[in-house]
């Protein structure tokens, strides 16, 4: 049965297409893994359009009887991978928070927002229908620390989060309403992405809305902050505290 996902302002999202069977052997799990993994490689090479059953079934060798099995449709398998994007991502975001919260605070708005636009960017290729149907559930930032996968959770522990890094900053923000702050920078992000996406996704492609999104989050902490396309390049060129964590070896 297709699950219902909780918004955070309370408004129920559509059904998430789901799984019609659950492996429960080692050869069943190994097909439906294997089968993620040729979706996987078709969508990369012809994209949403061309991740068809037929076409699946064809490339993976598994008969569309069986296929049915476990997925009911292309949808169901569209969200299958979608979901496991968005829970790498949040992952991802989450060890962003824990190790940049230090950074000045210009560096560290120019890496979330470039963070955010390009996973909403990636969120894109499993189809533009598709992903502007179910936004709601795969925003990433909505989805960090979350408890229960594939949950969409309210923006209480990102505001916590964001409480932490205001304090580490507070010599830098003029603006002394922390809770505030908090509660609109937690939410700001994925309402300005949310709104593009499902209304406006060419937008994405601008070569401005990195830098527009920045100046929108300087403003709102009351800081006289400019953002240049050089300076956003040599940000960027260097890798971020989190990158540099995760490519070390395990002690």
């Amino acid at each position: 049965m297709a699950r219902k996902t909780r918004s955070f302002d309370s408004v129920d999202t559509p059904a998430i297409p789901a799984p019609r069977k659950i492996p429960r052997q080692q050869r069943s799990q190994a097909t439906v893994d294997f089968l993620i993994q040729t979706a996987r490689q078709i969508l990369y090479d012809k994209g949403a359009d061309g991740l068809t059953t037929r076409f699946l079934s064809e490339r993976s060798g598994v008969a569309v009887g069986s296929l049915y099995q476990y997925f009911p449709n292309r949808d169901a398998i569209i969200a299958r991978l979608a979901e496991e994007e968005a829970r790498r991502e949040s992952e991802k975001l989450q060890g962003f928070f824990n190790l940049t919260r230090k950074l000045p605070l210009k560096e560290y708005i120019i890496r979330l927002v470039d963070r955010m636009v390009e996973t909403e960017k990636r969120m894109l290729t499993y189809g533009g229908e598709f992903y502007r149907r179910y936004v709601r559930h795969y925003l990433v930032l909505l989805r960090v620390s979350s408890a229960h996968s594939g949950d969409v959770q309210d923006a209480a522990i990102i505001q916590k989060d964001t409480v932490r890094f205001l304090q580490i900053h507070a010599g830098e923000i003029r603006e002394p309403d922390t809770e505030l702050l908090a509660f609109l920078w937690a939410r700001g992000i994925s309402h300005y992405l949310s709104s593009i996406v499902t209304e406006r996704p060419d937008l994405l492609a601008s070569p401005r809305i990195k830098i527009v999104l920045a100046r929108q989050y300087a403003a709102l902490f009351d800081i006289p902050l400019t953002f240049t396309q050089e300076e956003w390049d040599r940000v960027l060129a260097t890798p971020a505290p989190c990158e540099t964590e995760a490519g070390k070896p395990a002690q």
